[in-house]
């Protein structure tokens, strides 16, 4: 089975996934299927394989993936800036309040790359022989994430760049685009062609892009 070659990994949790296994499994399967997509090797149906698995391009996760790896590197910085802001307002140069900026600085970033990590990994579209499973964080709902099962193949599979013009840029140096699914064909208005009731998943590589129309239409 094909993955995103931009997967980001922030350490091994080992431990926590061998006690993790040890519980019910109704009440683990209702836990994991609220906040990441579902573990298909869990639940494949019978003569069901695996095809295709894809996800976001690798700069989704990239300060996150950053943040995590130099974890202690910014805890250092943290207590040093600390520090000399303690010193500074023992001398009087500010309010003795002004020296938690540091901590709270450190706090928003750890923060803002959980959520991010989080959000990168609940985005997937999984092909199997059987089904096609996309999953996608709950529109404002973190950490909740949905995921949806089709039986068929979509209509139509296009590409177009983000609305974001931050993301834009990263696609423009990349190569990866907006992938747009629709069960449905083309709608067409006075001047252009849209795809009707599509469902987009956000910054995928063109790798990634032409492996899944080769499963959708191949």
């Amino acid at each position: 089975m094909s993955n995103n070659s931009g997967e980001v990994k922030v350490g091994s949790f080992g431990w926590f996934t061998k006690y993790w296994k040890r519980l019910p499994t109704d009440f683990r399967w209702h836990i994991e299927d609220s906040f990441q997509p579902e573990d298909i090797a869990e639940r494949l149906l019978p003569n069901e394989e695996p095809v295709l698995q894809i996800g976001l391009a690798w700069y989704r996760a990239f300060p996150s993936s950053i943040i995590f790896r130099y974890f202690g590197v910014f805890v250092i910085l943290t207590i040093v800036s600390t520090v000399i802001m303690l010193i500074l307002a023992f001398f009087g140069v500010f309010g003795f309040i002004f020296t938690t900026i540091p901590v709270l600085i450190f706090i928003a970033i750890v923060a803002s790359s959980i959520q991010q990590y989080v959000t990168y990994s609940q985005w997937r579209v999984l092909r199997t022989n059987k089904r096609l499973i996309i999953s996608l964080p709950q529109p404002h709902g973190f950490p909740l994430v949905d995921n949806i099962e089709l039986k068929g193949v979509p209509t139509v599979v296009d590409t177009n760049w983000s609305r974001n013009p931050v993301w834009r840029f990263f696609q423009f140096f990349t190569g990866a685009r907006d992938m747009y699914i629709s069960m449905v064909a083309y709608k067409f208005n006075e001047s252009t062609a849209r795809v009707g009731d599509a469902l987009i998943i956000p910054d995928v590589t063109l790798r990634d892009v032409l492996e899944f129309k080769k499963v959708v239409f191949g």
